[in-house]
């Protein structure tokens, strides 16, 4: 199982050099089947290159997860005359066909949390996890199985819980919130402060996405991370990991 990471920034993006300029957070799993995990409002730049998809994965109802709804079904509808699987809590569904009318290209699947899903070589679990505090946008974390490796996805959490301890436990890979650095937002986790926790879970190694504005640059957060738990890395857009490998590209 592969995961290209096609965004780790915040809303909005976040901005810098090199490895520091971040879309907003997406990311590619391939093992046969092909998922997207979030359609952001970069996705004309992040489907470049993109062949092929059999399903997209929604973690909650905010633009910068689903705000690019309508270049996807635009996107897709120029590659297939069947529908796209986009499954999503039912929250979120009602978000996107409220803000976007003619996605007749995708087939909206409402997925109860804890309910495992097949896509092709895949299987896909959904948790809620706490993130915003609008009823309207509750949000999800995936557990992503191929066979015996596993890929957790969190990429928006307002605090850890034990619940998404055990929903992790036993992953090659966990993706998670790392949108704040030594400052606080009620939600999303400030990872600076989060991480010596976070490398005592049950997860062989760590990957932080959503990467905000408070965070150092790249080489530097690189190194601030390492220094507080040493399976953890920032991920950044174009990192292209093969889950479960024992090391991961700096």
């Amino acid at each position: 199982m592969r995961i290209r990471f096609l965004g780790t920034g915040a809303s909005g993006g976040t901005p810098g050099r090199g490895r520091s300029a971040r879309l907003e957070s997406s990311a590619l799993v391939e093992h046969g089947a092909r998922v997207l995990i979030d359609a952001t409002r970069h996705f004309a730049v992040q489907s470049d290159g993109l062949e092929d998809l059999d399903a997209v994965l929604l973690t909650h109802g905010h633009r910068d997860a689903c705000g690019g709804m309508a270049a996807l079904g635009a996107w897709w509808s120029q590659r297939a005359s069947s529908p796209l699987p986009v499954l999503a809590s039912p929250a979120t569904i009602a978000v996107v066909r409220e803000r976007s009318r003619r996605l007749d290209c995708c087939e909206l699947v409402r997925v109860r949390p804890g309910q495992p899903r097949r896509i092709g070589s895949l299987s896909v679990t959904a948790l809620t996890v706490p993130h915003a505090r609008d009823r309207r946008f509750p949000t999800f974390a995936w557990r992503i199985e191929a066979g015996d490796r596993v890929l957790v996805y969190a990429s928006d959490v307002a605090r850890l819980t034990s619940a998404l301890r055990r929903f992790a436990n036993g992953a090659d890979l966990l993706v998670v919130d790392g949108a704040m650095w030594r400052r606080r937002l009620h939600t999303h986790l400030t990872i600076d402060a989060e991480l010596p926790d976070l490398c005592t879970w049950p997860v062989r190694r760590i990957r932080l996405t959503q990467i905000g504005r408070t965070a150092p640059p790249h080489e530097r957060l690189r190194r601030e991370v390492a220094s507080l738990c040493a399976k953890a890395a920032p991920a950044y857009d174009g990192l292209d990991l093969r889950v479960g490998e024992a090391t991961d590209p700096a």
